[in-house]
């Protein structure tokens, strides 16, 4: 090819490898953040098992004055095993104190009732080895 000349342009060459490592870095960044978002999606769904598995297990008292008002939360820890840990912690707001209480009690026997927790995946241990459950004995579904 003769009689032909060919530029050589440093800088094109560079901006397009520059151009190219941009484009390649966003990729990488949206494939992280949908793996991210499946990570999420996958921890909430752990959490939420263990959290049906016990509500599934709690029949609201009923009859009792102020119940509607009565909110429970009630978190403990698992071991490996899906064994609760220790003694779990119960916070109790809202009705009259006697009321609280009989939630509270029949909260905390659900707890108990569902343990161990099968099925959680090991290698996610640190996601699912402290739970809380909220128990709301105004809403059928809770």
């Amino acid at each position: 090819m003769r009689g032909v000349r060919r530029f050589h342009c440093p800088r094109f060459g560079l901006s397009l490898f520059a151009a190219l490592a941009i484009i390649l870095a966003g990729s990488a960044s949206a494939r992280c953040a949908e793996t991210a978002a499946g990570k999420d999606r996958l921890e909430h769904s752990m959490i939420e098992n263990i959290r049906k598995s016990v509500t599934a297990n709690w029949p609201p008292p009923t009859n009792l004055s102020g119940i509607k008002n009565v909110r429970v939360q009630i978190r403990f820890e698992l071991d490996r095993a899906g064994q609760i840990v220790g003694k779990p912690n119960v916070v109790m707001t809202g009705g009259p104190e006697k009321t609280q209480q009989a939630v509270a009690a029949s909260a905390l026997r659900a707890v108990f009732r569902s343990a161990p927790f099968k099925n959680l995946p090991i290698d996610q241990y640190d996601v699912w080895k402290e739970v809380t459950v909220n128990f709301d004995a105004s809403d059928p579904a809770n």
